[in-house]
């Protein structure tokens, strides 16, 4: 997703180009699951913050508000441990 790509440049400060294909690929399988419901909710899971919140800014924008969280796995490590 093109929006997932600019916005983790834009964050970091790296050119699109720089941006690993795994980051965007989120936002992809993430759109495609509530798009076609297959789930009516999703939970971002990553240790990359930018790229988490990337997919969220960019699956919100496409009228799935409310439909999506992320959790930074670092955080999460730390919860669980």
């Amino acid at each position: 997703m093109d929006t997932v790509r600019n916005y983790i440049a834009q964050q970091s400060n790296r050119s699109e180009d720089s941006i690993e294909k795994a980051d965007t690929a989120l936002g992809g399988v993430t759109a495609h699951l509530l798009d076609t419901g297959t789930a009516s909710a999703v939970c971002v899971l990553t240790t990359d913050v930018d790229a988490g919140n990337g997919v969220v800014t960019a699956i919100e924008a496409h009228g799935f508000a409310g439909q999506i969280t992320f959790k930074d796995g670092f955080e999460l490590l730390e919860e669980i441990t």
